[in-house]
């Protein structure tokens, strides 16, 4: 059966792999002949036959896209004709980064995108696509597009493209759709962590740290919606969108900062606490900048970049000093995301200031989306990590509680005093010779020891003069006396941290050929720690001093357990005992 289900599940994982084949080909395969088609979303470019017209009347002829360095910023003037497919209809693109642009063709206005414009005082537009109609009338017409850079370092010149309808859009659409994607995913992993952990907070450990990166990556993927290339088909208002984008990535950091703060339990409390006050005073002096229209929130973002770098650093500092003092091994899991995290934050930054790879926010993305991942099995694992700890200690002061009833029990009978501590070694000594055999571990030795030591807990309900009686017992004291095995295992029936408790407080006057009380369970009927149980309190009993006799010879101790082999005692376990009392392991 074993092997046929290892074939099974082998036939499903290649079914699974044969679909994932699939789906790459369907993905990747390109147009097949016969296939429904995507229709036409052709889109022409005019990068040739350009002007750029400098301040000083001097001319270059380039090509688009075009790079200028610092003596050809400011404003320029781009010149080129109209190809004579121009057609009612059509619309033509170019996209500002985040330059003021104003385009005419044959001297009329169509385009007017200027940071003048904006509702808010802004020193610079934020980058967008600059899109105006053309008629069939624009064909073969001059177009000139007014260029005015506000950053001189480094300016782009972008591509101009134009289609019918919207198809000028689609070529942005469809090279933004893993930003999208990212975003999308960010965005619902983090409402589902959220709503989750408000659901669960009560009962699982770490949520303040969980919430933390939940709401951190809810804004993370508005976030990249407001940095992609195509943010104007998302907000009304690009420009707030861009206000909300430079104010998050500022802040971010410090989100970071008091997530790794509460996972490090506060050891470096004082360092983040700094850091995060840091971070906002630049926020404060930034946001007054922007406002007073001094200095772009663009102009400032290196300061929170080279906070966000700070902290990035402190924590794998910090990291790897918790491994050092071995701290790490209450986070270990959280830890590795949070490294994932610190290497994607350092990522993020070199993708902004170098040659992008991808666009921002998707290494930071996919970064919290694993150390939320990380979290929240750390966050698990710390919560059965506790639950354990509070089970160990509800049984241990289960355990002392009910020792120290026990004690007292023996303490109250003044001719058995001993007797359950002596049932409890006895029985754990037949158990460890016979634990090979009946597969027992150490556990379970254990365990046995501790119910012999409260298999008598039931005689808290028997009177002082029963227990005490300088005699026999009469046939009512008797019935009396039974009574304990009764209310014993009704007194631990709810304790259910030690297997087999109740089973052997109830069952252990059983006996083997079935007469014993108080449920005559026969044989193997009756567990094997209740069996043991009745052999180590009898062998006690004969071994003791007791109101109606002293104890018995060593002889007569032998004679007995040899007479009641079979009846009262299990055979096997009643051998056990006798060659460990025969071989002196035992001395009575």
């Amino acid at each position: 059966m074993e092997k046929t289900g290892r074939v099974i599940r082998a036939i499903f994982v290649a079914v699974m792999l044969i679909a994932i084949t699939f789906f790459l080909f369907a993905v990747f395969g390109g147009n097949v002949s016969g296939e429904a088609d995507i229709g036409d979303f052709g889109v022409d470019e005019l990068s040739e036959g350009w002007s750029m017209i400098l301040d000083d009347g001097s001319v270059r002829n380039i090509a688009l896209p075009y790079t200028v360095r610092e003596e050809y910023g400011g404003h320029v003037t781009l010149e080129n004709t109209l190809p004579d497919t121009v057609r009612d209809g059509m619309h033509l693109s170019l996209r500002s980064s985040r330059q003021d642009i104003v385009i005419y063709i044959n001297g009329e206005r169509r385009a007017d995108y200027r940071a003048e414009n904006f509702r808010f005082r802004r020193k610079a537009p934020v980058s967008a696509y600059v899109i105006c109609d053309l008629y069939d009338t624009d064909a073969g017409r001059k177009i000139s597009i007014e260029i005015t850079s506000r950053d001189n370092s480094v300016n782009r010149y972008n591509t101009v493209t134009y289609a019918y309808g919207n198809n000028v859009w689609f070529p942005y659409i469809r090279g933004s759709l893993a930003i999208a994607a990212a975003a999308v995913v960010s965005v619902i992993a983090g409402v589902i962590s959220l709503v989750g952990c408000l659901i669960v907070r009560k009962k699982v450990v770490d949520t303040k740290a969980i919430l933390y990166l939940a709401e951190t990556i809810i804004v993370m993927g508005f976030w990249i919606l407001s940095e992609s290339s195509i943010r104007q088909l998302f907000f009304g208002t690009p420009s707030l969108s861009s206000i909300f984008s430079f104010l998050f990535i500022e802040i971010v950091a410090a989100f970071g900062a008091m997530y790794f703060n509460e996972v490090q339990e506060h050891r470096y409390e004082k360092m983040y606490f700094t850091l995060e006050v840091l971070v906002l005073v630049q926020v404060v002096i930034n946001t007054v900048l922007n406002f007073t229209g001094l200095v772009d929130y663009y102009d400032t973002l290196i300061f929170s970049h080279i906070l966000s770098a700070a902290i990035l650093l402190w924590s794998f500092i910090s990291i790897m000093n918790d491994i050092r003092k071995k701290y790490i091994r209450r986070y270990i899991i959280a830890a590795w995301g949070m490294l994932i995290v610190i290497i994607a934050g350092l990522m993020e930054l070199l993708n902004f200031y170098l040659t992008p790879l991808f666009g921002l926010g998707v290494f930071l993305s996919v970064g919290l989306i694993m150390l939320l991942g990380a979290t929240i099995l750390q966050s698990i694992v710390n919560t059965l990590r506790q639950s354990e700890h509070r089970r160990l200690y509800s049984e241990k002061m289960t355990r002392m509680t009910f020792r120290t009833i026990a004690s007292t029990i023996d303490a109250k009978d003044q001719y058995t005093g001993g007797h359950s501590e002596r049932v409890g070694e006895y029985a754990g000594m037949i158990c460890g010779k016979i634990k090979d055999k009946m597969k027992l571990t150490d556990s379970d030795i254990g365990r046995i020891k501790y119910i012999g030591k409260l298999h008598d807990i039931g005689k808290i309900g028997v009177p002082d003069r029963i227990l005490n009686k300088n005699g026999r017992l009469s046939d009512e004291e008797f019935e009396i006396m039974k009574r304990h095995t009764v209310i014993g295992s009704e007194i631990v029936e709810n304790i259910d941290t030690v297997e087999g408790l109740q089973d052997g407080v109830r069952h252990h006057h059983e006996r083997y050929d079935g007469t014993g009380y108080p449920d005559g369970l026969k044989g193997e009927e009756i567990s094997l720690f209740a069996r043991v149980l009745c052999l180590a309190d009898c062998f006690d009993a004969m071994t003791s001093d007791r109101v109606y006799r002293k104890k018995l010879s060593r002889e007569r101790v032998i004679e007995e357990l040899e007479r009641n082999k079979g009846t009262q005692f299990d055979p096997e376990l009643c051998d056990v005992l006798l060659d460990m009392i025969k071989s002196g392991e035992i001395s009575c």
